[in-house]
């Protein structure tokens, strides 16, 4: 049996993530701050893991927690936005959390559970449309676009220093979806993001490594 560990999975694209794949037969290590509250991915026969990824202590003690498995798929999907103050009334203040969630603990937890993620396995993060500066033509978002696009940068050096291990490295933009963070205006629904995804991760290998994909599959610029 595979295993995947999804961060942020008590709700919204994480706890889509993992009903999908528990459906699909996989293992399905569910990562979040309050465990408690992600009652339906333990219903789903998911196995809860109690982690806040701006605990270093804790990341850094993931291989040991871990140590019986061996991660066939790592997603990183906890993320963090503070809403979109326009320039000249930017909150300062949020930075060095947005930061240390959307980029710093992605990579903290790949690194750490690098042990535990055999050759040919494959890590997904969970980047945007909004951080790529090919596809910025209404500027504004200052800090999500930050953050994701350092992601994304962080991605793309992943994939070339995991390739000798076929190790496969992507960014997925997700789409609109309706979230708490994209709101019910969206355009589409976890299930249909999520399967998206799900369609890219399977289809992963050696020559699309290191590249940022929509969730339908189609190829974004950086």
């Amino acid at each position: 049996m595979q295993t995947v560990f999804v961060t942020g999975a008590n709700r919204g694209l994480g706890l889509e993530f993992v009903r999908q794949y528990r459906r699909a037969g996989w293992h399905v290590i569910a990562a979040c701050r309050r465990p408690k509250e992600a009652f339906q991915a333990r219903d789903w026969g998911a196995e809860l893991l109690e982690l806040d990824v701006q605990d270093d202590r804790a990341i850094r003690a993931l291989p040991q927690t871990l140590r019986d498995y061996k991660i066939d798929l790592l997603i990183n999907n906890a993320g963090y936005h503070s809403g979109y103050a326009p320039l000249g009334s930017l909150d300062y203040s949020t930075w060095q959390t947005a930061f240390h969630i959307n980029v710093i603990a992605p990579l903290q937890v790949a690194e750490a559970l690098l042990p535990l993620i055999p050759n040919g396995a494959k890590i997904v993060n969970i980047g945007s449309r909004r951080g790529s500066n090919g596809c910025n033509l209404d500027g504004g978002v200052y800090l999500y676009r930050a953050t994701k696009a350092a992601l994304h940068s962080i991605t793309r050096s992943m994939a070339m220093d995991l390739a000798t291990r076929d190790i496969f490295v992507v960014a997925l933009h997700p789409g609109w979806v309706k979230t708490d963070m994209g709101t019910s205006g969206a355009e589409i629904d976890v299930e249909e993001s999520v399967s998206g995804m799900r369609n890219v991760i399977a289809n992963l290998a050696s020559h699309n490594t290191g590249r940022l994909f929509n969730y339908d599959g189609s190829e974004l610029p950086w």
